[in-house]
């Protein structure tokens, strides 16, 4: 195929993905990953009613869901392969994935919670699970014995599970992800990290998905109260605003539930990973803007605290994409057409 014919499916795909963030922007405004650091657990709200499976709203965004994601998986195949970049680049993000986790880590610890501020820590293993994250945060921030801190990390997960149930610890278990990653990237020989680099970044990507999948059904889908409750209290659903009456809080927790799924379930597949990373990005952003418009520092500085390790995984899947291994577009035939397109080969630690 020339040129001009590869640069027609190039403009096609990327004004469907145009498309697709639009619909991501438009609906994910408030996709607050952490509404429970913001809301009274125990919160009510008059009259409320959930959403159930055969509820129209809910079947409208399933259909929805399934025409991304589909769209996700055809744009996969179409959209030509980036340059991936030198090995120095590429441990510098690495780097910055680890600082962000460490100071994320550590300041968390000092407010005395577990991984995220509304997991406050309570009793003698609450303490002994504050000390350890101190401790990785420190050794993450020093550079030191970062094997050895990753599996403490995975230590602390597990102490996370015990403490508060399996919910809490799939919601975060993207911190899963990082503590295999860098412990991937910082095996003892040179054969082991070359063995199992190409794992790393499925893994991280995976486990990322699977917390903003878990994040996007009990925070919004399932415990809508919680977001709705926020809502109440914070001005963020501006689509009545604009003209669309109809757009309820109810409503708008359950589309932002849904679009964080939507994000989960990309991630997990593999497709799309940039796009899908840079979209979750702009949503990242953007709560942290609203908090600052309202003058709500406070909550600003909290969320940002929460989300840098989330920042630090951005910026590895957007750098490194998908990966190498465990994603939707290894089992499907090729079908990518821009073919005189200059490509590079993924080297293998990538």
């Amino acid at each position: 195929m020339n040129f001009q014919s590869s640069g027609t499916t190039f403009g096609t795909a990327v004004k469907l993905t145009g498309i697709a963030m639009l619909v991501y922007l438009v609906t994910a405004t408030t996709a607050f990953s952490h509404v429970r650091w913001f809301v009274d657990a125990n919160v009510t709200i008059e009259d409320f009613e959930s959403y159930t499976l055969t509820s129209p709203e809910v079947l409208i965004w399933i259909a929805i869901s399934v025409v991304i994601v589909a769209a996700s998986v055809v744009l996969d195949a179409l959209l030509p392969n980036v340059r991936i970049v030198g090995s120095e680049t590429r441990h510098d993000f690495i780097e910055i994935l680890r600082i962000f986790t460490g100071m994320s880590m550590l300041l968390t610890a000092y407010e005395g919670a577990i991984i995220a501020p509304h997991l406050i820590a309570f009793g003698e293993f609450g303490t002994v699970l504050i000390f350890l994250q101190a401790i990785i945060g420190i050794l993450f921030i020093a550079n030191r014995f970062i094997r050895h801190a990753a599996i403490l990390l995975l230590i602390l997960h597990l102490g996370l599970t015990v403490k508060f149930g399996l919910l809490a610890a799939l919601e975060y278990f993207i911190m899963v992800g990082i503590g295999i990653f860098l412990l991937i990237n910082n095996l003892p020989t040179e054969e082991l990290r070359e063995r199992y680099k190409p794992f790393s970044v499925a893994i991280l990507r995976i486990c990322a998905g699977i917390s903003l999948i878990v994040l996007g059904l009990a925070e919004k889908l399932f415990g809508a109260v919680l977001a709705e409750s926020f809502l109440a209290a914070n001005t963020w659903n501006f689509l009545p605003a604009i003209g669309f009456d109809f757009f309820t809080d109810r409503l708008f927790a359950l589309s932002a539930g849904f679009v964080e799924v939507i994000f989960g379930v990309i991630l997990v597949l593999g497709t799309t990973t940039r796009l899908n990373v840079l979209a979750l990005s702009v949503v990242l952003l953007a709560s942290n803007v609203l908090f600052l418009i309202e003058g709500n520092n406070e909550a600003a500085l909290v969320e940002f605290v929460g989300h840098m390790p989330v920042i630090g995984v951005a910026l590895i899947l957007m750098l490194l994409g998908a990966g190498q291994r465990w994603r939707l577009r290894a089992v499907l035939p090729a079908r990518r057409k821009n073919t005189n397109l200059k490509t590079i080969r993924v080297p293998s630690d990538a």
